[in-house]
């Protein structure tokens, strides 16, 4: 609350904030007395009661996040869609809270609580916090005009050691989803490229990405245009591939009539018979490993992965075998023990340590 001021008159004054119209609008009560204390009495009284009449005008957390969600309706549906599951799921306990009340300290606690609350797969993940969270933070600021210096949980590296590709290649071949998968694991495409694909897009052997199919809710939508213009590429179809299109349905346009669910459920299935721990789209993080173990050139890497930056290319996808490593780790000390002890290293100390 604000601290009254003296008047050149004598006495003391003061603006004590009441609520914020629909509009996001502030309504204050100027509050004049003959002395400091008095003044600081009645401002504290005011704001302790409210205006009863007004409350009903004060606009919300969860309103200031619908107008905002309403704003948005140009972007991509699937982007909206995102908002709406994060206005539903999210900060539920913040959402009837009215913004002229909101602390640093109370938002704080609600980002501390939330990042306890339990999804459908166990505690919401660090990224998920943040999605909703930006959901919250920017239709504060874009309607209100309320920004607030929170912290946010740390995203935990992902440490996660990958199968050997032989044993994915070797699990998925002849089944209903080679095709997807082959498409995601050896081209790296994303599910949503996948089902985005047309027979009008191969030509001459090689395949465009003109569109991605995306799930708005449950209803299919179809993109014209990907989430970075890197996305945006072309692909030469290894033969293999093109045989497994030649055995595909040519009656309709789609090279993968599949939804997501038939894809990633019958995916999880063979992993499971063949117990591998990966997800459909994790066969991209394996492309990417592939590439980062064969020496691809950083360039080519990102043009065939449709990667914006090296940045998330290598922080995102790229994880090196566990039996890679191991290799690496003991060609690496072998060199510094040939340096500790040449005599023993039966060479003049070089070592072959590429990958």
């Amino acid at each position: 609350m604000a601290k009254p001021k003296k008047t050149k008159w004598g006495t003391w004054t003061v603006r004590v904030f009441l609520y914020r119209d629909e509009e996001g609008t502030p309504h204050y009560k100027r509050i004049t007395r003959d002395t400091k204390a008095e003044c600081e009495l009645e401002a504290a009284r005011i704001k302790a009661e409210g205006v009863p009449e007004k409350k009903s005008g004060r606009i919300t957390v969860g309103d200031a996040c619908d107008r905002y969600i309403d704003l948005c309706r140009v972007l991509s549906p699937a982007t909206v869609d995102g908002y709406r599951k994060a206005r539903a799921n999210g900060f539920q306990k913040l959402m009837s809270v009215p913004v002229d009340d909101l602390t640093e300290e109370l938002v704080q606690d609600a980002i501390n609580e939330e990042a306890c609350r339990i999804g459908r797969r166990g505690p919401i993940s660090a990224k998920t916090l943040a999605n909703e969270w930006g959901l919250v933070s920017s239709s504060l600021w874009k309607i209100c005009r309320l920004k607030y210096d929170v912290r946010l949980p740390r995203r935990k590296k992902n440490l996660k050691e990958y199968p050997d590709p032989q044993l994915v290649v070797d699990a998925i071949r002849g089944t209903s989803v080679e095709l997807p998968c082959m498409l995601a694991l050896w081209l790296s495409f994303s599910m949503s490229e996948i089902r985005g694909l047309q027979w009008c897009d191969l030509k001459d052997g090689v395949l465009t990405i003109n569109r991605v199919v995306v799930d708005v809710g449950t209803v299919p939508t179809v993109k014209d245009v990907a989430k970075t213009d890197a996305r945006i590429r072309r692909h030469r179809v290894p033969p293999y591939i093109l045989e497994l299109m030649e055995q595909a349905d040519h009656s309709q346009p789609w090279i993968v009539p599949l939804n997501h669910s038939q894809i990633f459920g019958r995916f999880r299935k063979i992993c499971r018979k063949a117990g591998l721990d990966l997800t459909f789209h994790e066969l991209r993080h394996l492309n990417a490993s592939v590439m980062l173990q064969l020496g691809v050139p950083e360039k080519y890497a990102m043009e065939r992965g449709g990667w914006k930056s090296p940045h998330v290319m290598s922080t995102v996808y790229q994880h090196t075998f566990s039996a890679q490593r191991v290799r690496v780790d003991d060609q690496v000390d072998a060199y510094f023990n040939g340096l500790l002890s040449p005599e023993k290293a039966g060479n003049s100390g070089a070592y072959d340590i590429g990958v």
